[in-house]
């Protein structure tokens, strides 16, 4: 299990190594988790390891989302300013999340039934 977290914490460094270095606009975790996602192509399998943190860590996702909901309460000033222009934003992002779930769903079913 101390592997998979492993895996997790070293991608997620690596993630934010690469932010700090090329002055990228994307968030450290979510370029650490591109690279994860690569590795894990190339490397066609999941590890054993990976697999039990992910299962455990699974289920406690929703607590994640606790500070994020914190901090929206704590900037009530920008909600003011910029509320319709991220509530936008939001709902544009939601609606092609949505709509482009399914497709993608598909398509890596079918790319793992070609490979077994």
């Amino acid at each position: 299990m101390l592997v998979g977290l492993l895996y997790l914490i070293l991608f997620q460094l690596f993630g934010h190594m690469m932010v700090v270095a090329f002055g990228l606009p994307i968030p450290s975790p979510v370029l650490g988790l591109v690279f994860l996602f690569i590795f894990l192509l190339i490397k066609g399998h999941i590890p054993e390891s990976l697999l039990t943190v992910s299962s455990v860590l699974l289920p406690l996702l929703p607590l994640f989302l606790i500070p994020a909901s914190a901090g929206i309460i704590e900037h009530g000033p920008l909600l003011e300013k910029d509320g319709l222009a991220i509530a936008v934003a939001l709902l544009v992002s939601l609606t092609a999340s949505i709509l482009i779930t399914p497709y993608l769903f598909i398509f890596f079913t079918r790319l793992l039934r070609k490979q077994s």
